[in-house]
Formats: structure tokens, C-alpha cells, sequence
């Protein structure tokens, strides 16, 4: 999903030899082996251009786009937010502990 973004994509459409190749998204070989199926049992006669690029193909596949790193980041997001609940009620717990130690080895 990173690699789909403009940045990448301007990138890869203007950097040379494998640095244009490393900054391609990948394509899951399910997608192009579906692209190509359909390629060949298409009967409307269209003319199907080339199927170059992982949009086109995903597109013509049926693939969905990808999602991970919405993903990753939506999960980090809730996880960050059960973290600062659950440190909300514990820190002060923590606290509260260690300032009694001290006060009893004070005495």
C-alpha cells in the first residue's frame, strides 16, 4: 500500500533500471493469473491495451486494493488508545505504591 502512494509512484515513474523496479508495488501472482484468465476468456472483443502496472491488473482481476499498512496503522491507533486508558488508571496505581515504600522507609 506504501508503494501506492504518489510520492512512490513519481518516484519510480522518473529513477532508473532496478530502483524503478524496487519502488513498483508488488502484484500477487493470483492477481495477475486472474488479469490473464479473464484476458483470455474475454469476448467482447475490446482490446485490452497492456496490463502493466498493479492497478490495472488488480483492477482487472477483481483484486481489492491493498490495505495493510491502513491496517497496521488503524491497529496501532486503537492499541495506543488502550495503552493511555490502561496507563491512566495503572501510573497512578505505580505511584502511589512507590511513594508509600518511601515514606515507610523514611520512617
Amino acid at each position: 500500500e506504501l508503494l501506492m502512494l504518489p510520492p512512490f509512484k513519481f518516484l519510480a515513474d522518473n529513477t532508473p533500471g532496478l530502483i524503478k523496479v524496487a519502488l513498483r508495488p508488488p502484484v500477487c501472482v493470483d492477481s495477475v493469473a486472474g488479469a490473464c484468465a479473464t484476458a483470455v476468456m474475454d469476448e467482447s472483443g475490446a482490446d485490452l491495451g497492456v496490463l502493466d502496472g498493479t492497478d490495472i491488473i488488480n483492477e482487472y482481476s477483481g483484486q481489492p486494493k491493498s490495505t495493510g499498512l491502513t491496517d497496521a496503522l488503524e491497529w496501532s491507533k486503537e492499541k495506543g488508545i488502550e495503552f493511555y486508558d490502561w496507563a491512566k488508571v495503572e501510573v497512578p496505581k505505580a505511584v502511589d505504591a512507590v511513594q508509600k515504600k518511601v515514606d515507610e522507609a523514611k520512617k
